[in-house]
């Protein structure tokens, strides 16, 4: 992990770990959602998945891509946005210690509690994630919003070496 200091603004502004945290915070949430209205038990977010998350969310372009509804499938979009599939994939290897370190933050502020292999969001943070947006801008309502939506796609798109498969990324 690189140093506080030494990361540019840009990377300091837009990659923090408490922003990062909140969009992984509303990746597992919306995967918890989806799960419990599929199967009517919860199951958290697979860890490998936050990071595919992430990088679906954190590059604006990719996030403008996505589809408007959970019933595209994984499959097709890939089919459809060859070029994106490789920003996702390779995002995932850039935004790695990024997630990290928003992983980190976010158990450690009672964001996020870590299961063997599944993230859970905290239902305790609610009311201080929704005043943090509330103050924010469109565009990080957005990407909350957005990685809502990925963390319930990513809940129907199959099992994580599936999703992983699909988009190239080497586990």
């Amino acid at each position: 992990m690189m140093a506080w200091q030494e990361r540019t603004i840009e990377h300091r502004n837009l990659l923090n770990p408490a922003f990062c945290a909140i969009a992984v915070w509303h990746l597992a949430r919306g995967y918890h959602t989806e799960s419990t209205a599929l199967t009517s038990t919860s199951t958290g977010l697979p860890l490998e998945l936050a990071f595919v998350g992430a990088s679906f969310v954190l590059r604006g372009q990719t996030r403008d891509q996505l589809p408007r509804m959970t019933t595209t499938s994984l499959a097709t979009w890939v089919h459809d946005h060859p070029l994106e599939r490789s920003a996702v994939a390779k995002g995932v290897v850039v935004l790695r210690d990024t997630v990290r370190e928003a992983l980190l933050f976010g158990a450690q502020h009672g964001l996020l509690s870590i299961d063997g292999h599944r993230l859970a969001p905290s239902d305790a943070q609610t009311r201080k994630i929704n005043t943090y947006l509330r103050a924010s801008s469109d565009e990080v309502r957005e990407c909350m919003r957005q990685a809502m939506f990925v963390g319930r796609w990513l809940c129907k798109a199959g099992a994580p070496p599936t999703v992983l498969a699909l988009l190239g990324v080497q586990a």
